[in-house]
């Protein structure tokens, strides 16, 4: 429960609020459970008319008053006028703290989620890539919305259920001392008997439950698999085998279903029988009282059975708040997994304001946990403006490099220098706002071709944005639309083709005037005259930026300044296309295997 203690800090921080709102649900609460005692002048008015016996004022110094001067003695009829204007005062101003207290209460509840949401989205925000390549992305939307959901759920029906039916259980035992201190007694033997009955049924009802909505869930997964396979399940003729799979999922939701109704059908009546039988047992307990030992009055044994009676809804819910509580512990375990990672981010102090000479590793040595060395002694110098391809087999640390010259990672070993200085001498922001990168799988986000564009380039005028737009052929996408610019790209892009969300991506990292710019295959999705047009306006655009490309394509690389060859983490060798071809073994084969073609 300690770290369902610590995910409580973000109560803390509304701590006016959740103060307020505990004073509301206390006294909501009290009124809630001190409202069956009004009952009690309207049942001795019944029982004794005009001879009514008066409330002890040492007793009930406040309400034995009200009650012995405006209802006990005075005339019937007057009785009953004070009276229903009694029960009228109480029920409003019942009404206006109620009202009061859920609104506060749902203030603090979507308070403390909405900081606890935002705050985890910092966090993950702060995170090293690392994080990223081990936990999927179901997994970090399932904190987002099942965790937190979770410990919402925990507050709502364990924090706030805890306050008000303890709250309420006391106003009821006070209520019931009152009215009969010897049936209280009796009673708080009987009904804990009684709740730990109708608790077990609850209990097992909700691991039915559970097992219904993992069925269900069964149930989904076929159903999802079967409609985004439907290609290759009719292909291969395999539909009556998928409906066998789906039947058996059927039936297995329709039998939980029913073991769930089976017990669920017996809950209501159990807990009826159960609370009567109670009932029944005070009854005979409560007439021995009154007329046998003459200790009790009517009026007082109905107040009291009502107090005994509605005592047992608040014990149940106490009894289950654990269930919430242990899910809310189990839920803030897993958040603080996350809370608890160490932030990436250099504590540089020199700001950044792009190259001025050249970048250069020395004897850079780099390797992801427990996954053995994937950079090993990795020197090389990249001039300003130089335009530099990596080239290399699968997997032989092209992205890897490229990562490490960027910060995503820090390594250990080696230096990794700009214009003599250490990468992580220099401010960790300023130095991520001169790069950019055009990834392979191009990411557009939900909004308008406009929104894209602008996403990271700051203050950039209407002007150097049509510029690159034409440059980089996006103004042929944006004059298809009606909207222009403003036309939304969907989820993702998905309105649009694969070269147009190159292009895009292209001109929002040239919009950037980026001192590095880093590409990954940034064209492949182009078509040969448009990737050309596009080479051509790069060359022009990037005259004095540092351009480093991964290339999986090899014509792509041909003109570049330098050709970096990468094998199995190491350098192989450094030079240009023609050179590289006579002396590096290596080249000539990727090269030969793309072209069959010998210089």
């Amino acid at each position: 429960m300690k770290e369902y203690f610590r995910m409580l800090r973000f109560v803390k921080k509304n701590l006016v609020s959740f103060v307020v709102a505990f004073l509301l649900l206390s006294i909501s609460s009290m009124l809630n459970g001190f409202s069956l005692g009004i009952i009690s002048p309207v049942l001795r008015m019944l029982f004794y008319k005009e001879n009514a016996p008066l409330y002890s004022e040492k007793k009930l110094p406040v309400v034995g008053k009200i009650f012995n001067r405006f209802i006990l003695q005075v005339p019937p009829l007057e009785a009953v006028r004070n009276l229903a204007l009694l029960i009228v005062v109480f029920y409003l101003m019942k009404a206006i703290v109620t009202y009061f207290q859920k609104l506060s209460g749902v203030y603090v509840e979507e308070k403390v989620v909405k900081d606890l949401r935002e705050a985890l989205f910092k966090k993950i925000l702060s995170l090293p890539l690392s994080f990223f390549h081990k936990k999927s992305s179901g997994e970090v939307i399932s904190h987002f919305i099942n965790d937190i959901n979770l410990l919402k759920t925990s507050i709502t029906h364990g924090v706030y259920v805890l306050i008000s039916e303890t709250a309420t259980l006391t106003a009821y035992l006070i209520l019931a001392f009152l009215a009969s201190w010897h049936l209280t007694l009796f009673a708080l033997l009987v009904i804990p008997a009684t709740l730990l009955v109708i608790t077990a049924v609850s209990r097992r009802l909700r691991k039915r439950s559970k097992v219904s909505q993992e069925k269900m869930g069964n149930i989904a997964t076929v159903l999802y698999e079967t409609l985004t396979g439907i290609k290759v399940i009719k292909s291969f003729g395999t539909e009556k085998k998928e409906e066998e799979r789906f039947n058996k999922s059927s039936k297995d939701y329709f039998k939980s279903v029913l073991r769930f109704h089976y017990l669920g059908a017996l809950a209501s009546p159990l807990t009826e029988f159960l609370t009567m039988t109670v009932a029944a047992m005070l009854l005979v307990y409560g007439g021995i009282l009154i007329f046998k030992l003459q200790i009790l009055t009517p009026d007082r044994f109905f107040v009291f059975l009502a107090a005994a009676l509605t005592m047992i809804s608040p014990l149940k819910h106490l009894s289950q708040i654990n269930v919430y509580l242990q899910e809310g512990a189990a839920a803030s375990k897993r958040l603080l997994e996350i809370f608890d990672l160490p932030e990436y981010k250099w504590e540089g102090k020199i700001p950044f304001e792009g190259i001025k000479e050249k970048i250069e590793l020395r004897n850079v040595t780099f390797s992801y946990p427990k996954a053995g060395f994937t950079l090993k002694g990795i020197n090389l110098e990249i001039k300003k403006g130089e335009k530099v391809a990596i080239v290399g087999p699968t997997g032989a640390g092209k992205t890897t490099l490229v990562d490490i010259i960027l910060g995503f990672y820090k390594v250990e070993v080696g230096e990794i220098l700009i214009d003599g200085v250490s990468l992580y001498e220099y401010d960790y922001d300023s130095f991520r706002a001169k790069v950019a990168v055009v990834p392979q799988e191009v990411i557009l986000f939900g909004g308008t071709i406009r929104d894209n564009l602008v996403y990271a380039a700051g203050d950039v005028t209407e002007e150097d944005l049509r510029d690159i737009c034409r440059k980089t052929k996006v103004e042929e996408i944006y004059e298809r639309f009606p909207d222009g610019l403003n036309a939304k790209v969907g989820e993702r892009g998905i309105t649009l083709s694969g070269g147009e969300r190159q292009r895009i991506a292209l001109a929002r990292a040239l919009l950037r005037k980026p001192s590095i710019l880093v590409l990954d295959e940034a064209t492949s999705a182009l078509d040969s005259e448009t990737e050309e047009a596009i080479k051509e306006a790069l060359a022009e655009i990037t005259k004095d930026t540092t351009v480093i490309t991964i290339a999986h394509r090899l014509a792509t690389v041909l003109s570049s300044d330098k050709i970096v060859v990468l094998d199995e983490g190491e350098v192989l060798a450094v030079g240009k296309h023609n050179e590289l071809y006579r002396s590096c073994e290596l080249y000539k084969r990727l090269f030969d295997a793309q072209f069959q073609y010998t210089l």
